[in-house]
Parts: structure tokens; C-alpha cells; sequence
């Protein structure tokens, strides 16, 4: 089934501060994939890039952070534009607090707690993500 799509490999972070709270982002409605859904930082994986330096330089280009005490949680499959997304989740945290610098292609973030998940519309699979880590 998945051999007439290309293979991209992706990474995302899920950055959770000292108050237990995750950061997300909302996606422009003109993104490819999840347009105008909030997500968590985090992208593709470039040709024979290490994936902890993938995950912290897609971070630091989207919210303008840096991050540490990297924890794999798991990964999902799924397709989207054409392609075959295999990606790997991370559970992290913000090196120091810093000032959040919105990437062009975003509209917002918020650091939210599992009482706020109702507030916000999310992939499926970033949701899920996301009630078994608050």
C-alpha cells in the first residue's frame, strides 16, 4: 500500500515546562499538512541528519527555542501530500525559559494543561500524545 508514496521521516517535540504545561502551536490554514490545526513544534528529518539534532533545530527554527533531556515516547505512520510520514516523538524540555519566536507559518502557541485540551482542534494522533503526557 505505502509503496507509491515517498518515505519522509519526521520528528516532533513535546516541551513541557516546570508547571507541567506543553507548549503547542497553531498551524497557518495555507500549511499543506494540518492546515490550521494547533500541533506541536517539530518537522522533517533531512537526509542523513542525526534525529535529536533534527529535533532540536526544527524547534529552535519554529518557536526559538532550545531544548534538553530529550525521552523517545513513541512514534506514528500515516500519510499526508503524498507521502509517507514516519514520525518519531519526543518528550522534552526548555533549557532555560526564553521568549517564544513564532516561525513565519505559524498564527500562535499556548502552554496548556489537560483541562485546556477541549479549547483546541489537533490531529488525532497529537492529541492522544498529549492526554497521556499532561
Amino acid at each position: 500500500m505505502y509503496e507509491k508514496y515517498p518515505i519522509v521521516l519526521a520528528v516532533t517535540a513535546f516541551i513541557k515546562n516546570k508547571k507541567g504545561k506543553i507548549l503547542i502551536i497553531k498551524k497557518s490554514p495555507l500549511e499543506q499538512i494540518d492546515p490550521g490545526l494547533w500541533t506541536v513544534p517539530g518537522g522533517k528529518v533531512k537526509p542523513e541528519e542525526p534525529i535529536i539534532d533534527a529535533l532540536t533545530r526544527e524547534v529552535e527554527e519554529e518557536v526559538g527555542l532550545r531544548i534538553k533531556n530529550y525521552e523517545w515516547i513513541g512514534e506514528d505512520v500515516f500519510i499526508g501530500s503524498g507521502k509517507y510520514f514516519h514520525a518519531q516523538h519526543f518528550l522534552c524540555e526548555p533549557t532555560i525559559m526564553q521568549t517564544i519566536k513564532l516561525e513565519n507559518k505559524l498564527e500562535a502557541f499556548s502552554w496548556i494543561l489537560k483541562k485546556d485540551i477541549k479549547q483546541y482542534t489537533f490531529p488525532i494522533n497529537i492529541k492522544k500524545r498529549l492526554l497521556s503526557l499532561l
